[in-house]
């Protein structure tokens, strides 16, 4: 009787290792993980704005996200650059800084100065992209402010096909956001843009947005560096010297840099100036 309750006993262990490596990764789309949990959440929420309890509406954000959404993949849906056909959210290849805005925001006035700078050094490794709710027309009134490594695209609300997805990534939890997602589409995070007030120096706006923004940037090297797959740095700089016939030193690459930011620095001020006069 031992002899069978022992082999029995084997026969599941046996029977449950083998499940489990035959277990596949149920792929939850972010869309139904949002429409799952998004109305309780947001009955709570409007509940701690109404108090003013912003650390709770806080931690109710942060807990909707690391308990429901991360983990989720974006689902794809139709996205139009300025030039070209539309592109599906499947075509991108690397992991992704999705930031998710719109022309009527008004962003601090360090924040593209440093999603710029970040993008000019990380492009090799991460995709960088601001996708507004917008048209096209007001999109390119935007061009000139943005590295030429920042992807910039726009969806139409009222010829995209894919309504019922934009319309989850869209409302329910509002814009400007961030989304870091790996090359499989797996969400990492997703993070609320940071804010400061509109008297803020450009020098005070440009290192809070760019501690905030580089975070996001960190997650994304962090897990493509345990997957193997972040490319050495010294790669990346001989990739873009060679690209350029760059043979400066190391010295003079890092003036050149600093003069390409204090430039961009100085071209969102003009920018901004000339905004507030139309």
């Amino acid at each position: 009787m031992k002899k069978i309750i022992i082999l029995g006993i084997l026969f599941l262990s046996i029977g449950n290792t083998f499940g489990q490596v035959g277990q596949v990764e149920r792929k939850v789309p972010f869309s139904i993980a949002v429409a799952a949990h998004i109305k309780k959440y947001n009955l709570k929420s409007n509940e701690a704005y109404k108090d003013q309890d912003l650390e709770y509406a806080k931690f109710l954000f942060d807990s909707l996200v690391q308990n429901h959404l991360v983990g989720t993949y974006m689902d794809d849906f139709k996205m139009s650059p300025l030039k070209g056909e539309p592109i599906s959210f499947k075509e991108i290849e690397k992991p992704i800084f999705l930031i998710t805005y719109a022309t009527w925001c008004v962003p601090g006035i360090g924040e593209i100065p440093a999603l710029n700078d970040l993008a000019d050094k990380f492009h090799d490794q991460i995709d960088f992209i601001v996708l507004f709710w917008d048209t096209k027309e007001r999109l390119k009134e935007k061009v000139d402010e943005y590295s030429e490594n920042v992807q910039l695209l726009y969806v139409n609300e009222l010829t995209n096909q894919n309504s019922y997805i934009i319309n989850n990534l869209k409302h329910s939890l509002g814009f400007p956001m961030m989304y870091f997602m790996d090359s499989d589409k797996k969400l990492l995070d997703i993070r609320k843009i940071v804010t400061h007030h509109s008297s803020e120096t450009l020098s005070n706006s440009y290192t809070i947005h760019y501690n905030s923004l580089s975070k996001g940037v960190s997650l994304l090297i962090t897990d493509l560096d345990a997957k193997g797959e972040l490319v050495p740095e010294a790669e990346v700089e001989t990739k873009k010297s060679k690209k350029r016939g760059d043979n400066r030193t190391q010295e003079e690459r890092d003036i050149d840099e600093e003069y390409e930011r204090y430039r961009r620095e100085k071209d969102s001020i003009e920018n901004q100036g000339r905004s507030g006069n139309k």
